[in-house]
């Protein structure tokens, strides 16, 4: 006889397989493809916004968003159904407030930004223009001649004291809550994948793109150019000097630099050596001919 399994619980879905479903009471058995099975589950979570079809008549401010008094929106913003913004917070022409995002006290959305739905910006903050938060992840699942798309359920949540620069992309969840904490600043065009878990005070500085489900501990510092591997953690206190590419994970107060990024010093020594390189090749080939002379 099968025990009922630690986890079993009377609340939620639980996918499994069928061979493990007599020990859930309320599972959905799964015959074929697990994850294909995941995803088309995930799809049954989604939260986008649906509308109506024709033009819509409703005002860019929806009833159904709550302003703050002291709030600034300005002509042209977009604030859905369900949106927040708190007091004293601006909102500047043509920004985009999706349905549930909720906006801090205090904290400034620039021109043409999205704050996507189910968002969370907190006080104090700045988002400079032309940034997107909130977007999908990039994540897909290929079976023979098919692609599917997986679901992303989850969101975006902006600590206290935040300043995002233009045209940074910051994408949601697949299904928790990809995070930026407290002081954290970022340059322009930074982009941060799914999942990621970025601490507070940290500096991340143009054109760096993290990958999905990476961790920054407290403290990191990303100079511009760089690229960090999905499904990194980079200790307390790593710097990553400009244009490098980081592969593997870091111990606390790491300074790295190239690709693949190693600990600068060393690659400061690796970089000396190859100034030296035509010499050395040189060198060898002539000691080639003598000992070939010396053969013959």
């Amino acid at each position: 006889m099968l025990k009922r399994h630690p986890l079993a619980s009377n609340n939620g879905i639980i996918l499994t397989t069928a061979e493990l479903a007599p020990q859930f009471p309320r599972a959905v058995a799964v015959t074929g493809d697990a994850r294909l099975a995941f995803i088309k589950l995930l799809g049954h979570f989604d939260r986008k916004p649906k509308f109506a079809p024709g033009v819509s008549k409703e005002p860019l401010v929806h009833p159904g968003a709550k302003i703050d008094p002291t709030a600034s929106v300005l002509p042209g913003a977009v604030v859905m159904d369900g949106a927040e913004v708190g007091a004293r917070a601006v909102i500047w022409p043509g920004a985009v407030i999706e349905t549930r995002a909720r906006i801090g006290e205090d904290s400034v959305i620039r021109s043409n930004t999205v704050i996507g739905y189910d968002c969370v910006i907190g006080k104090r903050c700045l988002v400079h223009s032309a940034t997107s938060i909130g977007a999908d992840g990039f994540g897909f699942y290929d079976r023979p001649g098919e692609r599917h798309k997986i679901p992303h359920i989850g969101n975006v949540i902006i600590a206290d004291d935040v300043e995002i620069g233009a045209s940074n992309t910051i994408d949601r969840a697949t299904i928790e809550s990809t995070t930026v904490g407290v002081h954290t600043k970022t340059d322009d065009q930074v982009h941060i994948g799914h999942n990621c878990r970025v601490g507070r005070f940290i500096y991340i500085v143009g054109n760096t793109a993290i990958g999905g489900s990476v961790v920054l501990e407290d403290g990191v510092m990303l100079s511009g150019n760089v690229i960090v591997k999905d499904h990194l953690r980079l200790a307390a206190g790593t710097i990553v000097m400009g244009a490098s590419a980081v592969a593997q994970d870091t111990a606390p107060k790491d300074i790295l630099f190239g690709t693949p990024a190693r600990p600068a010093k060393e690659m400061h020594r690796i970089n000396a050596s190859l100034a030296k390189l035509p010499e050395l090749v040189a060198k060898v080939r002539e000691l080639e001919s003598k000992l070939l002379e010396k053969a013959s």
